[in-house]
């Protein structure tokens, strides 16, 4: 395995001057997808198949493509194992296909044996009843064995009872005649530690040459130590499915915990693979896997948890018994890597208000993951209760019910904010959720505004989805209103309770909307050749704060200038409106959206001259 620090360095290319923005969205290139599977030469029809379903897009921010990945049906029920990737570049063209599909498949898809049945006689085969951890489940597939294919029920057992002989047995049974036709454990080695703070748990360990590591294969999480130093990075591990109870193990088996319950946590709530998104990213490879990567015990009595943006990595210290015991704990690994989570999407910058921002992201989705796993209480809104001043019962680090609790964060909105420590000035938007969550007024009776709760699930919802689809990395707390309200409109309609809760909130922490009027500015340039792009006021741009804009765009008659209005996201420049319709030098383009950093692009189809443009933002 490799050491660590790391340097995994992307680079990320925007488009220059004069050249188109990046055509592809993941409706174009699901479009698209499908459009090659079932072209005459195209994989799908090549095989013989008619029925594929789409089972996720995914959009690769390193390089700008997007995967559709797609699964085979036959007769309305899925086929095991058979799937497909088309992959799609920026500029919208295939540019290759990643090919499991099934040719032939041939099979009566109505079953004569029922789940319930299938489910007794895989019960029985595997020890009976008595034997279960948890209650079996099953799902109709297709599956091709034994060089033909069966109808047949996937039933998926349960027998985890942390000690030797534990399994996950899945069993296929013939939804026609009854037969068992395959099965496997699906149980890739379940490990118990102790922990700090939440007992004795499982977590999922790799075995290899008589030992057992912290190394979850199906997930592609993997957890090392430092061992108290800040150069080498060692394995965990065990001879048995016991680990040790020495402090060191004991943290890392408690980080390897975490990790999987923040995994869970995006999975399964939010349908995000990863902290990437893409089942990354790897910081580690060992073992023939390429790790998700969390690393414990760094240096000695070091008071701190981060998320390494460049090496890509969490990194957890023991704390010094003092101000702190160990950081691993649900909410500051949920926090942790909620950086990453915010890296890959909106990238806030990490100063002024955004960074303010940045943090409250990661305090709201650390307490996320707590709550997910220990359910909601009232040490759901305090951070890293559990690890801050052992010494001293009841406190922590952050209080996002009432920020103002440890003596310095902000709990409403002023000017200075942005000159604020970001740690400090996240209190703002802690408060703003904790409101949104629970309902009520601000507990300092700073505002008069009372806040309709809509409950954690989709205060959470609404919050993911501004960070992954309306913040860009210069969202200051204005638009982050507008952002979370776009994201309310999208999940719940503009006239809805969450939509208008959302509103509430904020006022009630002092961050009002944003300008609806737009001030006018005139700009003038002039293009020498054709294909050539200038940008007002500039290629930077320029931070826009209302939510509706227009410009138009008056040139030669004698040439065809376009009017484009491009946004920032903090990597690339996208269009948001155009105008492209006539055949002279006259467009005119309206936009609403959110606040941001925006910039109008003309653009010479043809010809050359003077142009004029009025910019209302």
């Amino acid at each position: 395995m490799r050491h660590l620090p790391l340097s995994l360095l992307a680079v990320l290319a925007c488009a220059p001057d004069g050249v188109e923005a990046p055509a592809v969205t993941p409706d174009s290139a699901e479009d698209a997808a499908y459009a090659r599977l079932f072209a005459a030469d195209g994989e799908a029809t090549q095989k013989g198949v008619d029925e594929l379903r789409t089972m996720r897009v995914r959009v690769d921010d390193l390089v700008g493509g997007i995967h559709t990945r797609v699964q085979q049906y036959a007769g309305g029920v899925p086929v095991f194992g058979a799937e497909a990737i088309v992959h799609v570049d920026p500029a919208g063209s295939v540019v290759g296909v990643t090919d499991d599909l099934f040719g032939g498949v041939q099979v009566d898809s109505t079953p004569t044996v029922s789940a319930d049945d299938a489910i007794e006689r895989a019960v029985a085969g595997a020890g009976g009843w008595a034997t279960l951890s948890d209650e079996p489940t099953s799902e109709l597939w297709i599956l091709r064995q034994h060089g033909r294919d069966h109808l047949a029920w996937r039933v998926q057992i349960h027998q985890v009872h942390f000690g030797e002989g534990d399994a996950l047995p899945v069993v296929f049974v013939d939804a026609h005649t009854g037969e068992t036709v395959w099965q496997y454990d699906n149980l890739q080695s379940v490990c118990s530690g102790t922990t700090n703070y939440y007992g004795t748990v499982s977590v999922d360990c790799y075995a290899y040459a008589g030992a057992n590591y912290l190394e979850d294969t199906a997930d592609l999480l993997g957890t090392y130590s430092w061992n108290g130093t800040t150069t080498t990075l060692s394995y965990v591990s065990s001879a048995t499915t016991t680990f040790a109870t020495t402090q060191r193990t004991i943290n890392a088996v408690e980080a390897a915990y975490v990790a999987q319950k923040v995994y869970d946590y995006y999975s399964t709530v939010h349908g995000r693979n990863g902290i990437d998104g893409l089942g990354g990213p790897a910081a580690v490879t060992s073992h023939g896997y390429n790790f998700i990567t969390t690393s414990t015990s760094y240096s000695t009595s070091y008071v701190g948890a981060s998320w390494d943006p460049t090496g890509l990595y969490m990194l957890y210290g023991d704390g010094d018994g003092v101000n702190a015991s160990s950081l691993t704990t649900l909410d500051v690994g949920g926090h942790e890597m909620t950086h990453g989570v915010t890296q890959y999407e909106s990238n806030l910058t990490y100063s002024g208000e955004s960074g303010g921002l940045n943090e409250s992201m990661s305090d709201i989705f650390g307490a996320m993951v707590e709550r997910s796993v220990l359910g909601e209480s009232a040490d759901t809104w305090l951070v890293g209760e559990e690890a801050w001043t052992p010494g001293t019962s009841g406190d922590a680090l952050r209080y996002m019910n009432d920020p103002q609790d440890d003596g310095v964060s902000y709990g409403y909105y002023t000017a200075s904010i942005a000159s604020a420590d970001v740690h400090y000035s996240s209190g703002v938007a802690n408060l703003a959720f904790y409101l949104l969550s629970e309902g009520g007024s601000h507990p300092r009776g700073t505002s008069s505004t009372v806040v309709t709760a809509i409950g954690a699930d989709d205060a959470a919802d609404i919050w993911y989805l501004a960070n992954t689809s309306y913040m860009t990395s210069s969202t200051n707390f204005s638009a982050a209103r507008t952002a979370t309200l776009s994201a309310a409109s999208s999940l719940y309609g503009a006239s809805s309770t969450q939509y208008t809760a959302v509103g509430d909130a904020w006022t009630a922490v002092g961050v009002t909307g944003a300008a609806t009027t737009c001030t006018t500015t005139a700009y003038s340039g002039s293009i020498t050749k054709k294909g050539q792009s200038k940008y007002q006021p500039s290629s930077a741009g320029s931070a826009v704060t209302v939510t509706a804009q227009t410009a138009s765009l008056t040139g030669p008659s004698s040439a065809d200038f376009d009017l484009y209005l491009e946004k920032s996201s903090g990597r690339s420049w996208s269009s948001v409106a155009s105008s492209v319709t006539t055949s002279t030098s006259t467009e005119s383009l309206s936009y609403t959206g959110t606040a941001g950093t925006y910039r109008v692009r003309v653009y010479s189809r043809t010809g050359t001259g003077s142009y004029a443009v009025s910019w209302c933002k």
